[in-house]
């Protein structure tokens, strides 16, 4: 009731609230009764190449698009074509993975069915969308670990069938109450019209594929299937810059040694720039979708896309309570939003998606990726909020006074991941990373910064060696900003031995908490020998301000479970994993999403956001990284 009233509220204040598009809101007024239910509609059917995650892999001859009256920028998927793509994509992921859907033309009624039971029902009378089990319906397989998918699709086994890295040896799920989409409160078409049952694409691609970390974009000219954070010029130049760094280390003709090293670094730099936008120009996803006709977006479009983008987020943004946002419509008004969103000019669009991410928002998860291929110039003016600049200083400052030790001032990054100053291991994380790397052939040679997995297992082997020195075990976490949570539960359960992870979904109310163990010392087995735990060690933690995310979860685990103890100041918090989005007219970005990281008290559900307190409290950042004097100190401890 409470958005009805606000979008009824929005209309009424449309015109004096906007006043350069007091003219074009007022037809934007009109626009949803083309969209009434029960309405003749001129349909057209177009076919385009349909390109699915990489360039090379595309749907069969060229997929079905619908348009409705005239509107060729707003695309329509028929669900039948729908569930035929989901199954294709999906078929070589998941074992047993079939949708089917089945139409009803007297009640207006699909519905679609999983291979496990779980339906979606697609209402084009009241134009609903309702799951009665959102999770079942979406997760991908019965073999991930965790009935949410926090972890991804990290499996419990290899593909020889063999325990892999981790297990869950405990779990209790709450399903949620059953979810009901309503588009007709939003203005959001459903035709049913000549036997076709037609959906926008963009809300196929926001309830069904963003969980994934993919979206469906469409240029006029191609339907694309890619990553969100992926389909933007800023990601082909890394992707390019990795490949011609890989190439250049091979080569024999790369060195920074020798009386003209100077001179040749900068040849070096200048050949390697040259590579790289040589790797840009190749075929490419990005150059597919970049090479889209640049110019406006239609007024149908604009007004869709705002009341699409409304919707999308006042259901999928875990923070909205917290950030008290009732309505995001209300909301794109009150910021003046609005009124770029729906202008002609694509750049200054794009321009408050990006400012809405990182200036309003301004969570640490919600960010920008990437502009739409409509925008020829973007405006990128930067915006960085009030929290996201607090934090970045914070950590600059950090990083710096780590780099005045010389025990901290190996390795990549200024980072030594593994280090003994007399009875202490320190153990120095930035982030949690795996990289599906062949842990249990040659770990050793995965053993950097970049893999959290693999330097877990080489810190396990120094400790828990013959004649070990190692009394205190200090993971520094003071510069974690996040990354996968699985790595991160493969570090609890380092130290902890039973790791449990709690998560509520905001979305439906679903509820996990979840047990975990992990396979340390790669034996295939999930035992004590697998952990630091009960070994009489003294095991601490180290944290900051610029501990977040899964860099946040891991202490708040530690201060639930007691046996290690929080060194330094309080975290900075954190607790919904990253969300990737897009617009409907092809912007690329990501926000806190619905689903949050929790711990259990008494069987509820309590969320790490705000940080967690230390037990023992060091003021001057400094003593986190001065070895000697800190293993003086944690030695006083005991």
């Amino acid at each position: 009731m409470k958005k009805l009233i606000s979008v009824l509220l929005i209309l009424s204040l449309m015109c004096p609230l906007c006043g350069s598009l007091a003219e074009e809101t007022e037809k934007t007024a009109v626009i949803p009764s083309q969209w009434e239910t029960g309405a003749e509609h001129q349909i057209v059917r177009k076919d385009f190449p349909f390109y699915l995650v990489t360039l090379e892999y595309l749907w069969p001859g060229e997929f079905p698009l619908y348009f409705a009256d005239g509107v060729d920028d707003l695309p329509f998927m028929d669900l039948k074509d729908f569930a035929a793509f989901m199954n294709y994509v999906w078929v070589n992921m998941a074992a047993d993975y079939q949708i089917t859907a089945d139409a009803n033309p007297d009640t207006g009624i699909v519905m679609c069915t999983r291979e496990n039971g779980c339906t979606t029902v697609f209402n084009f009378t009241n134009s609903r969308i309702v799951w009665p089990d959102y999770f079942g319906f979406l997760r991908l397989s019965d073999d991930q670990l965790d009935y949410l998918g926090l972890l991804g699709n990290f499996s419990r086994n290899d593909k020889e069938g063999r325990p892999y890295l981790l297990t869950d040896i405990s779990a209790r799920e709450r399903k949620g109450e059953p979810v009901a989409l309503d588009l007709k409160e939003y203005g959001i078409p459903m035709l049913a019209q000549d036997g076709l049952y037609l959906v926008p694409v963009q809300t196929l691609s926001a309830f069904f594929l963003n969980n994934q970390g993919l979206g469906l974009y469409f240029n006029g000219q191609s339907l694309i299937l890619a990553k969100v954070d992926s389909l933007n010029e800023n990601a082909a130049r890394q992707a390019a810059m990795m490949l011609v760094l890989a190439e250049l280390t091979k080569s024999e003709e790369f060195s920074d040694s020798g009386a003209d090293a100077e001179q040749d670094r900068a040849a070096q730099m200048a050949q390697m720039m040259q590579m790289v936008e040589q790797k840009m120009a190749e075929p490419s996803l990005v150059n597919i979708y970049l090479a889209g006709q640049k110019g406006s977006r239609s007024l149908p479009l604009r007004d869709f896309a705002v009341r699409e983008l409304a919707m999308e987020l006042d259901y999928l943004y875990g923070l909205r309570e917290t950030h008290d946002i009732d309505s995001f419509m209300m909301f794109f008004l009150e910021t003046g939003m609005y009124e770029a969103l729906m202008g002609e000019d694509t750049a200054k669009a794009d321009q408050a998606i990006r400012d809405m991410v990182r200036l309003w928002l301004d969570d640490g998860h919600s960010s920008y990726y990437g502009d739409s291929f409509l925008t020829e110039t973007p405006t990128a003016e930067v915006s960085r909020g009030y929290s996201n600049a607090a934090f970045q200083t914070m950590r600059e400052k950090l990083t710096a006074l780590r780099q005045q030790y010389p025990s901290m001032a190996e390795g990549f990054s200024g980072v030594a991941g593994y280090h003994e100053v007399g009875n202490t291991a320190y153990v120095t994380l930035d982030n949690f990373q795996y990289t599906k790397a062949d842990y249990y052939g040659a770990p050793e040679a995965d053993a950097s910064t970049l893999d959290t997995c693999a330097q877990i297992i080489q810190a396990h082997r120094q400790i828990t060696r013959e004649n070990s020195p190692v009394e205190n075990v200090v993971l520094d976490l003071s510069c974690n900003v996040g990354g996968h949570a699985a790595a991160a539960v493969y570090v609890l359960c380092w130290f902890l031995g039973d790791a449990q992870l709690s998560v509520k979904d905001s979305f439906s109310g679903a509820e996990t908490t979840t047990v975990f163990r992990a396979d340390i010392n790669l034996d295939r087995e999930f035992d004590e020998q697998d952990t630091l735990a009960g070994r009489g060690l003294n095991l601490y933690c180290l944290i900051s301000p610029v501990s977040f995310s899964c860099g946040n979860l891991v202490p708040w685990a530690f201060k639930m479970d007691g046996n290690v103890k929080l060194l330094g100041s309080k975290s900075r918090g954190g607790s919904c994993a990253v969300f990737p989005m897009t617009t409907a007219w092809g912007t690329s970005f990501a926000v806190s999403g619905p689903l949050r990281l929790s711990f259990m008290i008494n069987g509820a559900y309590y969320d790490v956001d705000k940080g967690v307190e230390p037990d023992y409290v060091i003021r001057t950042y400094d003593h986190l990284y001065d070895r000697e004097a800190l293993t003086n100190y944690i030695n006083s401890l005991y």
